[in-house]
């Protein structure tokens, strides 16, 4: 495990570190990429031993076998099989991924280089960039998106045994180390990103990296383990602007060690510059010269920077107790949301229609999704029952025994990081985006004595199993990946059952995410060979993604910059994407008026459905003369 976590740190770097330099070369292309994959590639066999040194590569199969026998285990091991199945067979839908990280990606590769790109969608410009510079070497060079779920994977492979490493390093007895290192990761949101290409599970992994790096540095006195910390959280940082508060933990975890630092003084210099290149501070520096604030958002468009905590703590609290005890299939989930926001007493309700708008944004599905999804009942039900049992067992002192100078430390540090988050963030997305704190605000409750003694109880052991296991509902039934024929049964059923409106939803909701990845691709059709360059018009929930494939042959403008602030037509342009709905935002002219004044027409019109939710809404793909 401590080579498979090294190697994954140090490719990230080198990803981020190629990005940045190839970009600035305008050389972003499949040239430069291969290139400096083949120097990267040299180096590390060149340098294998001194970077690997005291860090090997060994599977012990004897020691695997016996590990997969027993139950968490082996439920692990077939968890990241299913995974692995549905991430080959299906190409990524991921939302975020699909309307803004990887067409940023392709408008990068058609510049040859990173850039403020014009966009109505923000989201490309401020977010920061370390899955994509990962994920960028894959798309230029084989012009593909199916093999990118093995990044999440990978991550998703590492997680146990950095979460062992944590846990005992913090002070956790070795069989409930054991026993969380397999819950854990089988919580809903891990699962159910391992094998999709959402940022989030990967943030975990660097996060865990981090206060891993930091804690053996303690112990080990070596400063590349300083090193690796530093670039692990730099890397955390890079995957999502939200994880910023986490550094706290981090740097409590190597804090004793930093001493070290002075000792390999140009080493040091060298992995600070690599990791300040790598981590969140291109993209805040970027965002600061062209929108004049860090976060990209000085107007709070996005709603989602909170100026009031009690707003914080109320919308984000709700969300987490939604998400958190969200079981494996939840049929009346729109009836159960909506309930519970119509009995919101009315001081509530007005303080988050005021200052937490995105609360009511979020929705509860039937199954959780990788949207959305947070621990789940599957293992947020154990760890409130150890709670319960602590304190029925030992009452005002069911805290007896804890180590205090590690809650005090690490686990203190990470609860403040995320008291910060739900006073500071109004995300509907909060459960998922808290995805990489979770690991260090349990670790504090696997070290009540209680956690112990209920291990020997066969009761417990087999609760933990159970909710184990109820990841396999949601890995078969899931939408975006179903292993199942979900698409031809349900359209089957209903046809069978022409009034049943569940069925409907249900055979709606499976062919959505059966098109998701090429979600416009009955439009594209329309369009010729040679339309090598496309104007787009539609919101910022939408995805231009379809139309410019097949990669590497096409471009795609967005020519949408504000609310009816019209379009600018590039003189060279004669293809154009319209989503209907979105029009009358942008021009007081009917489609039909304008396309008349800018001698354009109407080629042809397809209703097509992005989310099940607003049903199929048209688009239309004109053709401008030209002038």
């Amino acid at each position: 495990m401590p080579a498979a976590v090294l190697l994954w740190v140090w490719a990230w770097a080198y990803f981020g570190c190629i990005g940045w330099l190839l970009s600035a070369l305008h050389a972003l292309n499949v040239v430069g990429y291969a290139l400096a994959l083949a120097a990267g590639l040299a180096g590390l066999w060149f340098w294998r031993r001194k970077i690997f040194e005291n860090e090997k590569f060994v599977l012990r199969w004897p020691a695997l076998r016996r590990r997969f026998r027993r139950p968490l285990s082996a439920i692990f091991f077939f968890v990241a099989a299913l995974v692995v199945i549905g991430g080959a067979g299906y190409a990524p839908t991921n939302y975020d991924a699909l309307t803004y990280r990887l067409p940023r990606i392709l408008n990068w590769l058609d510049a040859g280089g990173w850039h403020w790109i014009s966009t109505f969608n923000l989201r490309m410009n401020y977010s920061t960039t370390a899955w994509e510079w990962t994920a960028l070497p894959q798309l230029a060079l084989l012009h593909s998106d199916r093999g990118l779920f093995l990044i999440n994977v990978c991550g998703f492979l590492l997680l146990p045994g950095l979460l062992f490493s944590v846990f005992r390093q913090l002070g956790a007895a070795r069989r409930v180390a054991w026993t969380w290192m397999w819950i854990l990761p089988l919580a809903y949101g891990y699962v159910t990103q391992a094998g999709s290409i959402g940022n989030d599970l990967t943030g975990t992994v660097f996060c865990l990296a981090a206060v891993h790096y930091g804690l053996r540095a303690r112990q080990s006195g070596r400063v590349v383990n300083v090193w690796l910390c530093g670039l692990a959280a730099a890397l955390m940082t890079a995957n999502k602007l939200s994880n910023l508060p986490l550094l706290l933990p981090c740097l409590v975890a190597v804090w004793p060690a930093l001493s070290r630092l002075r000792e390999r003084y140009w080493g040091t210099l060298a992995v600070a510059l690599v990791a300040v290149l790598v981590s969140a501070a291109p993209t805040i520096l970027f965002n600061q010269i062209n929108t004049g604030n860090w976060n990209g958002d000085p107007k709070n468009e996005g709603k989602m920077q909170l100026h009031h905590p009690l707003a914080g703590l109320l919308g984000n609290g709700l969300l987490l107790a939604q998400q958190s005890l969200m079981p494996p299939v939840l049929p009346a989930s729109h009836q159960i949301i909506d309930n519970i926001n119509r009995h919101l007493p009315a001081p509530c309700a007005r303080l988050l229609e005021k200052h937490f708008p995105r609360y009511f944004q979020s929705r509860l599905n039937e199954l959780p999704s990788e949207e959305g999804a947070a621990l789940g009942l599957g293992v947020s039900l154990p760890l409130f029952l150890a709670l319960a049992a602590a304190f029925w067992k030992f009452g005002g002192n069911f805290l007896r025994g804890w180590s205090w100078k590690i809650f005090l430390s690490v686990g203190c540090a990470a609860w403040v990081a995320f008291a910060f988050y739900l006073f500071k963030m109004g995300s509907e997305a909060g459960p998922r985006l808290l995805l990489p704190y979770y690991p260090l605000i349990i670790a504090p409750l696997l070290l009540l004595p209680i956690q112990c003694r209920l291990l020997h109880f066969r009761s417990w052991r087999l609760l933990l199993t159970l909710g184990a296991i109820s990841v396999l509902p949601i890995l078969v039934l899931a939408p975006n990946r179903p292993l199942w024929p979900a698409v031809s049964v349900t359209e089957k059923l209903v046809r069978e059952h022409p009034s049943s409106a569940k069925l409907q939803r249900l055979a709606g909701v499976y062919v959505t995410y059966a098109n998701r990845n090429d979600v416009l691709a009955t439009l594209r059709v329309a369009l010729p060979p040679e339309a090598h360059t496309i104007g787009f018009v539609a919101s910022s929930n939408d995805t231009d993604y379809s139309l410019w494939r097949p990669f590497g042959t096409r471009r795609v403008v967005c020519l949408r910059t504000g609310t009816h602030s019209g379009i600018q037509i590039p003189v060279d342009l004669e293809w154009l994407v319209v989503k209907r709905t979105i029009w009358p935002e942008v021009s007081n002219q009917s489609l039909e008026d304008w396309a008349a004044n800018h001698r354009a027409k109407i080629i042809a019109a397809v209703p097509i459905t992005t989310l099940v939710s607003e049903g199929a809404e048209t688009w239309c793909i004109l053709r401008i003369e030209q002038r």
